[in-house]
């Protein structure tokens, strides 16, 4: 024991990007957590004749146990204790580390081993040059005819449902009523949302159809610099990541399908898939999302970028008015880490 540490390090050993080290702590720093463990404990202790926390240390002691408080003495101490060794270890972990209890005693010390999945070596490829390389494809237009088609396109649904309408409800069709198309002409633009006439719609689509194409160019140029920056860097990648990013995958295939109405176990009977097998389909992808969440921030740390703290707040306040339950400190987390990647793409297309 050195210096004033309540800690001891019996052992350390890394293998495949894992770090184990045993732990021991000393007996008199757990046992200098007794009296805020009991006062902790004693918050949802019922004793008869008592309000909750406010019974005699003795009485919550014979209901507790002495060897219930003592481990929650060691928990207490290793999880004050864990952090501090992280930091003067230089434990560059990308997960919580696994913990074992290996010892524990109320007349020893307490001994422990925790394994970290070690943050993985990445060598950047010139992020800058690959993002200069692709070029936007240039100004996006939108033609008389195209928007003339998608009008065209409109008037033909519209004629359908109607001839469906009529059907259902017993009226007398012809099938080639169906391909009688309405007038275009200002009543009927109007029956399609809030627009003066024909001229009006016109213009709005045409600029909706633009800004829904400069949305896709902008999403097809972001995605060309990212894969070919994941494609030129060095990345040590644990199976943890990819693992976790499969799971990710799941847990938003699984939302989207219960979102339309569809239990998800009913729709993998269904097409006849396991989630396992997804995961497997989902191998490629998982591992370029895995690598794209550490380039990222790795590009964020050394150009400096850091989220726009008024929009965060603003985001923070939408989401925490929208859903109650949520941890704050985890959506906060989430919600950079968003903010962050998104002005980390927005410095690559501007470079």
């Amino acid at each position: 024991m050195t210096g004033d540490k309540n800690y001891t390090i019996k052992k350390k050993a890394e293998a495949n990007k894992e770090l184990t080290i045993e732990v021991a702590i000393e007996k008199k720093f757990i046992d200098s957590l007794r009296d805020k463990t009991v006062r902790k404990l004693s918050k949802d202790i019922e004793i008869k004749g008592f309000r909750k926390g406010m019974a005699p240390e003795k009485m919550i002691v014979e209901k507790i146990g002495e060897m219930k408080i003592f481990e929650e003495q060691a928990y207490a101490a290793l999880h004050e204790i864990l952090p501090v060794i992280m930091l003067e270890e230089k434990i560059d972990a990308l997960t919580s580390p696994k913990i074992s209890v290996t010892k524990i005693s109320p007349s020893d010390d307490f001994e422990f081993k925790a394994t970290f999945t070690l943050m993985p070596t990445i060598e950047l490829a010139d992020y800058k040059k690959i993002a200069k390389g692709i070029k936007p494809a240039g100004a996006v237009a939108v033609t008389e005819k195209e928007v003339s088609d998608y009008i065209d396109y409109i008037r033909k649904n519209r004629a359908e449902a109607e001839f469906l309408k009529k059907k259902t409800s017993g009226e007398k069709v012809e099938e080639s009523d169906k391909d009688k198309l309405p007038e275009f002409n200002d009543e009927f633009v109007k029956t399609l949302g809030k627009f003066s006439g024909v001229d009006d719609f016109k213009k709005q689509l045409a600029e909706n159809m633009r800004a829904e194409r400069e949305i896709h160019e902008k999403n097809r140029r972001r995605t060309e610099i990212i894969e070919k920056i994941i494609l030129e860097s060095k990345i040590d990648l644990p199976e943890v990541l990819i693992e976790e990013e499969k799971r990710r995958m799941i847990y938003q295939y699984r939302a989207d399908v219960e979102k339309i109405g569809i239990k998800f176990e009913d729709y993998l009977k269904e097409i006849k898939k396991t989630e396992e097998d997804l995961k497997k389909e989902w191998q490629t992808d998982a591992v370029k999302r895995a690598k794209m969440n550490l380039i990222l921030p790795k590009i964020a740390h050394i150009e400096k970028i850091t989220p726009d703290s008024g929009r965060l707040e603003r985001e923070m306040k939408h989401l925490v008015e929208h859903h109650k339950e949520i941890d704050e400190n985890v959506a906060r987390l989430y919600l950079s880490n968003v903010l962050t990647n998104e002005k980390v793409f927005e410095f690559l297309e501007n470079i």
